[in-house]
């Protein structure tokens, strides 16, 4: 059984600075595992906010580039990959960092049992569902999971089509709410872990989001949609569903709005985002609160010590 720290947070709240200092100034052996359901795709650097080539290699990341962007990498396939990089690494600490709340909980609780589902029901239901999309418009399927599950709704991302999608076709398909069916999870993976909640004020952080979404833009942001776009990767791909990406796409291809009205449509729904994102780890009474500051720093580093020493 090996010991695991996250460190969780709302994007752009410093959760990869803070645990590089931690590696820097304590931990130089350690290894860090991405939990961040975008930053798995190739080719999608900037709108994914990733660690730099060199950081990469300096602080041991894993789980980052290991799929194509047209390849609808889910849950089951991040755990799987994650069992494997978990099982081969000889590094302490194990840092899992990241935002995508699903993933981690998938680590630590495992994921339901879909075996029973009749995968063409599913399929016709999904179908169903998208040719709802693209007449009435994602909202109004939004507002139906809010009528059969509002807290599977209130959870997810509602601009996210295939989350959406999934939770209402498991509704469709079982009768049973999908909030309700991942209470019933077994983990999968044997692990302890110990978990921390990278928490701080909200002004402070949706400064950071806007901050961050203006560096995107300098940094080419636009260019690497386009590229993508000449890749052929499709809107309906899992990797186009990530907030900066589909804004970008539908920029580029319909001609929907401003520059400025997309860089405002981008910050805005981040922000919405890192509200939902701070929701779901609140509600979790295991996560210690930290701020990214020194005095933490010494404080999480020695509790992190003491974890790793009590055999």
């Amino acid at each position: 059984m090996k010991k695991i720290i996250f460190i969780s947070g709302a994007t752009a709240s410093g959760k990869s600075s803070f645990v590089h200092s931690l590696i820097d100034n304590y931990f130089p052996k350690a290894t860090i595992i991405s939990a961040d359901s975008m930053q798995v795709y190739k080719y999608m650097d900037i709108g994914s906010a990733k660690p730099s080539y060199d950081e990469r290699l300096k602080y041991h990341y894993e789980m980052i580039d290991i799929v194509e962007p047209f390849i609808n990498f889910n849950v089951k396939d991040y755990l799987d990959c994650f069992a494997k990089v978990l099982n081969s690494t000889k590094d302490i600490p194990i840092f899992v960092v990241g935002g995508t709340g699903f993933y981690i909980d998938s680590i630590k609780y495992g994921i339901f049992d879909d075996s029973s589902e009749n995968k063409d029901d599913i399929l016709k239901i999904r179908n169903e569902l998208y040719r709802r999309i693209d007449i009435y418009g994602l909202d109004s399927l939004f507002y139906e999971l809010l009528e059969v599950d509002e807290e599977c709704a209130n959870s997810i991302d509602r601009y996210n089509s295939r989350r959406v999608v999934r939770a209402l076709e498991v509704y469709y398909a079982t009768g049973r709410k999908f909030s309700e069916l991942k209470k019933e999870r077994k983990r999968a993976i044997d692990i302890e872990y110990r978990s921390y909640l990278i928490d701080i004020d909200r002004e402070e952080l949706y400064n950071n989001i806007n901050s961050r979404v203006d560096i995107m833009f300098d940094n080419g942001l636009l260019d690497e949609v386009y590229r993508l776009i000449d890749m052929k990767v499709n809107i309906s791909s899992t990797s186009m569903q990530a907030i900066g990406y589909k804004e970008c796409y539908d920029y580029i291809v319909n001609k929907s709005m401003s520059y400025d009205e997309l860089k405002d449509l981008i910050k805005k729904r981040t922000r919405n985002f890192a509200k939902r994102q701070l929701t779901w780890f609140r509600r979790s009474d295991e996560y210690i609160k930290i701020k990214p500051t020194k005095e933490y720093l010494d404080i999480v580093s020695k509790d992190i010590e003491v974890y790793y020493n009590n055999v």
